[in-house]
C-alpha cells in the first residue's frame, strides 16, 4: 500500500477518534523556543531534554523536583491525570533551558544545535534526574511496522519488556517513553486510572497550530485510540519528498 494512502487512511482514523472524543488535543501554555530572545530560557530544539523530563517528572515528580528545583509539588500516586500541564511548561520554559546550555557545552555544540537524545539520557542518570533502575527498555525499527511498534506499547502497558503476562503491579503504574523520530523527540506518557484502564498522552513541545500555535498534550483514552495515533504521528512526519523515497524504495 503506498505510504500516502496509508498517511490519508490514517489520519481520516484519527480524525473520526477525535471527534468521538475517544482522543482529545489539549492545549498547553508555551511551546519549545518560545523565549529564545532570552538564553537563560531558551528551549529551541531542546526537544531531546524536554521529552525525557516531562517523562520523568511523570514517573517520580518528588525526585525530579528535588533535582531541579521545581516550584510546584506533585504527588506521584495519586494524580488523577499524571504531569501537570503547568508542571511540562514550566518544564519547557524554565527547566530545560539550563540542562540544554550544559550539555551542549559538555559536548561542543552552538546554542541551537540538535542533541542526540542518548547524550542527555547519559547527563541525566549522572545526575540522578533518571535512574538506571527505573528504565525498562529500548526499541526501535521501522515504526510503520505493527511488529515494531507493538514492542514500544507493550512496555507501556506492562511497565516492563519482554513479557508475556502483565502483572496487576506494572500495568497499575505511570510510565513514559521518550520517541525519538525523524531528528524530533515526543514524550509519552501512561496515566493510570482508578477503573483499571489508563489514559496514553502524547506532549509535543513544538508549536501546534491546531492547539492555538502551542505545545500539545494529545490524550487517547484507551489503547487503540492510542495506536491509531502513533499510526498517524508517524506517518504524517513524512513530507511528499518522503513518500515518494519510501513508495520507491524496499525497507532494509
Amino acid at each position: 500500500v503506498p505510504i500516502r494512502a496509508l498517511r490519508r487512511e490514517y489520519i481520516q482514523q484519527t480524525e473520526s477518534l477525535i471527534q468521538s472524543k475517544q482522543i482529545e488535543l489539549i492545549r498547553l501554555g508555551t511551546f519549545q523556543g518560545r523565549l529564545s530572545s532570552n538564553p537563560k530560557f531558551d528551549s529551541t530544539n531542546g526537544c531531546a531534554v524536554i521529552s525525557p523530563l516531562v517523562v520523568a517528572t511523570h514517573i517520580a515528580p518528588v525526585q525530579v523536583q528535588k533535582r531541579l528545583q521545581l516550584k510546584q509539588t506533585f504527588n506521584s500516586s495519586s494524580s488523577k491525570y499524571g504531569i501537570s500541564n503547568s508542571a511540562i511548561n514550566e518544564i519547557i520554559d524554565k527547566r530545560a533551558p539550563p540542562v540544554l546550555q550544559t550539555v551542549r557545552h559538555r559536548l561542543g555544540l552552538m546554542r541551537h544545535a540538535l542533541i542526540i537524545p542518548s547524550d542527555v539520557h547519559d547527563y541525566l542518570v549522572d545526575e540522578r534526574i533518571l535512574t538506571q533502575e527505573s528504565f525498562v527498555g529500548a526499541c526501535g525499527g521501522n515504526i510503520m511496522d505493527p511488529s515494531h511498534t507493538q514492542e514500544l506499547v507493550r512496555m507501556l502497558v506492562d511497565g516492563q519488556q519482554g513479557s508475556s503476562k502483565t502483572s496487576k503491579t506494572c500495568s497499575a503504574c505511570k510510565v513514559g517513553a521518550a520517541l525519538f523520530f525523524r531528528e524530533h523527540v515526543v514524550s509519552i506518557v501512561k496515566v493510570p486510572l482508578a477503573n483499571g484502564h489508563a489514559y496514553f498522552d502524547i506532549i509535543d513541545s513544538l508549536p501546534n497550530p491546531r492547539t492555538g500555535g502551542m505545545a500539545s498534550r494529545t490524550r487517547c483514552k484507551d489503547l487503540s485510540s492510542f495506536e491509531a495515533m502513533l499510526k498517524c504521528y508517524a506517518a504524517t512526519r513524512f513530507s511528499d519528498p518522503h513518500c515518494n523515497f519510501i513508495d520507491s524504495n524496499a525497507w532494509n
